[in-house]
């Protein structure tokens, strides 16, 4: 885990019409968060103790996807071979929240998650202001794209937030506590 200090940062975007705007400062307390994302391996230990249960009308997680990097034979779930460090994929919000108490953790809410991202000085990626790259994220819109499927977590340091988070741009989407609402 990483501490991400007390203190304003400016949340938001103040550039285009989104739902990240407008620009405006929010003040948090300290906080936690966990270095890299889940991988495959931790959430299969998670599913062993507690099997893949239904939750608001959706299984924590789905294994009818084809991008699922997840093995199961009805009793117990592996991680498929060579994907064991990857981050786990086709998680619900709800499968999200129960490997998070579980784990003795909790979701950010995106107020946390965009400070842990991006800082206090309201830069456009992690690692600042630079183009994005391949040597900073995976990320998989085609045509630039870089890998074109997960990676292991952590493989891009170049890519870390000013508190050492790894993977807060590209690779995979995270969940955050809060629900969306434009």
């Amino acid at each position: 885990q990483v501490l991400v200090p007390a203190g304003p940062f400016i949340m938001g975007s103040g550039t285009g019409e989104s739902d990240a705007a407008p620009a405006r400062m929010v003040t948090l307390d300290a906080f936690w968060i966990d270095r890299t994302e889940v991988t495959n391996a931790q959430y299969a230990t998670f599913l062993n103790e507690r099997g893949n249960q239904v939750e608001g009308g959706v299984t924590w997680v789905d294994f009818s996807d084809e991008q699922i990097l997840l093995t199961t034979d009805g009793v117990s779930f592996q991680p498929k071979n060579g994907y064991a460090d990857h981050p786990v994929v086709e998680v619900s919000w709800f499968g999200a929240q129960a490997y998070c108490e579980w784990a003795g953790r909790r979701l950010p809410n995106e107020a946390e998650w965009e400070k842990a991202a991006r800082g206090e000085d309201s830069r456009t990626y992690p690692w600042g202001e630079a183009t994005l790259t391949c040597a900073a994220a995976n990320f998989w819109e085609q045509p630039n794209g870089c890998v074109g499927h997960t990676t292991p977590v952590g493989a891009y340091p170049d890519g870390a937030s000013p508190y050492g988070a790894f993977d807060m741009a590209g690779n995979v989407w995270e969940w955050v506590a809060d629900w969306y609402d434009p």
